[in-house]
């Protein structure tokens, strides 16, 4: 009987251990997840780092409000430096630890001196048509001489602007189709994307190429270590091209899914959107791994740090912390 006994005990042991390690391979596409938030109950449109602790993030809602917040704990609480009670902030772009530019509605551009902590209005000196007084919705400068703005709405706007001096003159041609993003090779080489447009210049803006991939709504542009340019649409596809766009590879096909942004990390890479939707691909990896256990939140912007922390934007002014480290 004691015999017995010890034999169903191991048994019941084993299954046991057997039962965990099943549950652990099933669970091992999930990441802990920390939830932090802002003052404001805002869309949270870009998130930036320009360190492990500290970083940046805009925020708001079209014509109504928009804000930018300042971290130097790795997100964990976000300090105010600017706000708008009528525009959103859309975009901010780090051009060095000081000196950091912003975008948002009504040609709003914005820049820093200081890494954020103050913001100035900058008036452009010269203004496209008043009909392409339109959100500016990304910006990116090689300097402080030479800075891109892009934008639009209603999808058939668009705005695509360029100074070389910082000041006067600045560039502004018009398009039918609204614009979302840009990423840049090199100084030269640069891509630009939105609703039902990608194009492509080798020569700094001067002249453009269109890019064959009708039909999608691209809603951002990235570039890895490799010079691979990634094109994201928010229909559910990932393209990514190794020869300025000549060739066009899909790494995501998931037609049901709505895309909003991604960022290509050192280690580890992220392509987030709406309803919890998170995936994921290390360095080691060629196939991306849709993420569980994430929030059944919409995310709207997405960054990764040097040490592999995913920080993930939604609306009413949430931020989730991926694979999060705590901070002293």
């Amino acid at each position: 009987m004691k015999k017995l006994l010890f034999v169903i005990t191991c048994f019941c042991s084993l299954a046991t251990i057997l039962s965990c390690e099943d549950e652990n391979e099933n669970n091992n596409n999930s990441v802990k997840v920390d939830k932090f938030q802002i003052s404001e109950n805002l869309r949270i449109r870009s998130i930036e780092f320009i360190s492990n602790t500290t970083g940046l993030l805009c925020c708001g809602e079209k014509n109504t409000s928009g804000s930018i917040y300042r971290t130097t704990d790795g997100g964990e609480t976000w300090n105010r430096s600017f706000h708008s009670d009528s525009l959103s902030v859309n975009d901010v772009f780090y051009l060095n630890d000081t000196i950091v530019f912003a975008c948002g509605d009504s040609l709003l551009f914005l820049k820093s001196k200081d890494g954020g902590n103050t913001w100035y209005v900058t008036e452009l000196p010269n203004l496209p048509y008043e009909e392409y007084y339109v959100p500016y919705n990304s910006v990116y400068a090689n300097s402080e001489e030479n800075i891109f703005l892009i934008g639009g709405e209603h999808y058939y706007k668009g705005l695509w602007s360029e100074t070389e001096t910082g000041a006067y003159p600045w560039i502004h041609d018009s398009y039918d189709n609204q614009f979302n993003a840009m990423c840049f090779v090199s100084e030269y080489v640069g891509f630009f994307a939105g609703y039902g447009i990608l194009i492509v210049t080798e020569d700094g803006g001067n002249t453009f190429d269109d890019i064959d991939l009708y039909g999608n709504d691209f809603v951002d542009l990235e570039i890895d270590k490799y010079l691979t340019v990634y094109a994201l649409s928010d229909y559910g596809i990932l393209y990514s091209t190794t020869d300025l766009g000549y060739n066009w590879e899909t790494e995501i096909d998931e037609y049901d899914t709505e895309f909003t942004d991604m960022y290509f990390g050192t280690n580890v890479s992220v392509v987030c959107g709406k309803s919890g939707i998170v995936y994921l691909r290390k360095e080691n990896e060629n196939s991306w791994t849709l993420t569980e256990g994430i929030p059944e939140v919409d995310f709207y912007s997405s960054f990764v740090k040097d040490n592999d922390e995913i920080v993930l934007g939604a609306a009413n002014g949430e931020i989730y912390i991926l694979n999060h480290k705590r901070t002293r």
